[in-house]
This record gives structure tokens, sequence and C-alpha cells, in this order.
């Protein structure tokens, strides 16, 4: 027969088998759930600073204009990215911002010059303070680095957004198709004339009653006049004056535009007089009607973009073809608040003039770094 003695010295043995069993299982739990709440931790950072890296990349490749001013402008706009971190309660200092002309680099931190870099690769890093995982690694801290890439992508249709007008170039490579920036071009033309005294393709000046903008090359009124003649003007879409009021405030489109596709059967008329009104009203709801030059108006911080005219670049090919070759975007010159520029401007023998800003970077204020066909939307890419 077994003694009390021994039996309780058994259950004491099996309690403290018990409580030992559970020390080491309360270690084992409390360590599993420690790495857990750590790699939680490391997981919502990285979330968190993809998510400041998107909309960084994005601000960035959006403001990109081709130019030395537009770098500066898209390194400032990545870096005020109101994105945070650790739980919305830190900001991310000191973002790499690099750039480059394809979305697969070369990326450049500095591009000088600065023409045709549209795409941004922005990165962040942020230092994680651990709790639990040291333990194992030895390391109090782990850096999360987030990557992102965005840029302004070519649009060859466009569906919306285009005004009734086009600029003429017979230059067809892009993004700037022979433009200038800062320069004047006819948008619609003046009335034509076949029998003015010298009117021919040796001499087309000589073919209007009224001289075409400053800034159109001899090609581009050679070009109107062997092809177009008195029956077009550069106004394509419907000649109702609604649809040209839609058209010009709201760029409705009368239909889609393609790189390469013919615009002669959309080639109309228009209305000269109604135009004039129209053009008038969209450029003084623009909150700058007083930059007369496209330099000053970009580096307004006055300006809302009503101004900008997206347009249609074309070049008349025959009688038959006016090919689409791409698209810009065009300054609509005032001359005050409330402007009538246009409606002064407005008889039948004078041209609609507008200043050449760069190419068209769909929903921005200004102008993009262009790509093949002068027209670019800017989208996140990685």
């Amino acid at each position: 027969m077994r003694s009390k003695t021994s039996g309780s010295r058994g259950s004491v043995r099996r309690r403290g088998f018990v409580l030992v069993s559970m020390a080491l299982t309360a270690v084992g739990v409390f360590s599993v759930v420690g790495m857990a709440i750590d790699a939680s931790r490391l997981l919502i950072a990285k979330n968190e600073t993809q998510v400041f890296c998107d909309s960084a990349a994005v601000a960035a490749s959006a403001a990109l204009d081709g130019t030395l001013a537009g770098i500066a402008r898209a390194g400032n706009a990545a870096a005020a990215s109101p994105n945070k971190w650790n739980f919305d309660t830190l900001g991310i200092s000191s973002p790499v911002v690099r750039f480059a002309t394809a979305p697969t680099g070369p990326w450049v931190a500095s591009p000088n010059p600065a023409a045709q870099y549209a795409y941004t690769m922005v990165t962040a890093t942020v230092p994680v303070h651990l709790y639990f995982l040291p333990v194992l690694t030895g390391h109090r801290t782990s850096s999360v680095t987030s990557t992102a890439v965005a840029g302004q992508v070519p649009i060859a249709s466009l569906s919306r957004g285009v005004a009734p007008y086009t600029a003429v170039s017979t230059n067809t490579t892009g993004p700037y198709f022979g433009f200038i920036v800062g320069n004047s071009y006819t948008i619609h033309w003046p009335t034509y004339n076949s029998n003015r005294h010298g009117c021919g393709p040796g001499d087309p000046s000589k073919c209007f009653n009224s001289s075409p903008c400053s800034g159109d090359p001899d090609a581009s009124l050679v070009a109107v006049v062997a092809n177009w003649g008195s029956q077009y003007h550069g106004y394509w879409g419907s000649n109702s004056n609604r649809d040209i009021a839609d058209a010009v405030m709201d760029v409705i489109q009368l239909a889609p535009l393609a790189v390469g596709s013919n615009m002669d059967p959309l080639l109309t008329p228009g209305n000269k007089q109604s135009e004039a009104g129209y053009l008038d009203d969209r450029a003084s709801q623009d909150t700058d009607t007083s930059d007369e030059t496209a330099a000053s108006y970009l580096a307004s911080s006055r300006r809302n973009g009503r101004r900008l005219l997206p347009v249609a670049i074309v070049n008349p090919v025959d009688p038959a073809h006016t090919l689409v070759t791409g698209f810009g975007q065009f300054l609509l010159l005032t001359n005050g608040s409330p402007s009538d520029y246009y409606k002064r401007n407005g008889n039948g023998n004078s041209p609609y003039c507008a200043v050449y800003a760069g190419p068209y970077n769909i929903g921005s204020l200004g102008p993009g770094a262009g790509g093949s066909t002068g027209a670019s939307s800017v989208r996140l890419l990685e």
C-alpha cells in the first residue's frame, strides 16, 4: 500500500510539471503573438509607404512638361504628397524621385535637358521600430521600402476633350510637330481668295484676304492653299450654334479623333461669328486673363486652365485627305476681363490665332512632356 506521503509527492510533481509546461507554452504563445504584431506593423508600413509612392509618382508625373522647371515642380509635388505612415502620424521625409523618357528607364535624378522626360519613379524608405523580433534578429528597427512608377502615357485616340479647331503642320514628328512654344498659329484660317494678284503655291500668303497668324510656316500655308482652298478653314464639327457652344466651351466632340485618321469628312465651314463669342466666353472664365505669353501664363499661379484649348494637329495631304498627326494645347488670346478679343477680330476675313503652349496632357492645368502623339494621360504603371 502506497503511503499518503508518496501520493502527495506525486501530486506536487504533476502540478510542477503542469506549471512549467504552461510557462513554456505561454512564452511560446507570447513570442508568436509578438512576432505577429511586429510582422503586422511591417506590413502596415509597407502599405502606407506604397500609398505615398503611388500618389507622389502620379502628382510628379502630372507636373512634367519637358522643361527643367517642370522637373523641379515634379520633385516638389512628390515631396508634398499628404499621405503619411505610422498610422497617419508621421510624414515621409526625403523620398527619392527619379525621371526617365521610357517607363523602364534608365532613371535619372536631375535630367538636363529635360525634353521628353515623361515618367517618374518615387522610392520611400521608413524605419519601423520592432518590439519582439529583436529577440530573434537582434535588430530593433527594420527598413521598409516602397517604389512606384507613373508617367504620361501617349494617347493616340480621343473621343472627348478636343476643341473643334485644327493647327496645320506638314511636320509629322511628335511631340511638337514643328510648332514652337510661344509662337502664334492659326486655328481657324482667314478667308481664301484665289483671285488675289499673285495667289498660288509659290506665294500662298497672297491667297488670303487677311494674313494668317505670325507663326504659321510657308509649308502650312502651301498645304492649306493647295488642298483646302476656299472649302475649309480648319473648323470641324457641327455648324449649329448650340453644338458650337458645346464644342468650344465643354470640348464635346462631334466624333472621335485618332492619329492617322482622315478628318476631311468632319471639316465644315462652322459659324465664325458665334465661334468668336464662345472663344471669348471660355477665355474670360480663366482666372488669368492678363498674361499673354505662354511662358508668363504657364508660370502664373492665378490660372485655372480655361484658356488652354486642346486642338488636333493636321496635315492636308490632298483635297480629299486631311490626316490627323497629333494633338497640342493652344493658349487663347484675351484683351482683359471679360474678353472680347475674338469678337473684335472675328470678321470673315481675319484668322483666329492662338499661342502654342505645348503637348496636351489630359487633366492637367498645363502642357505635358510630350510623346509621339502630342497627347498623353498620367497613369500609375507599377
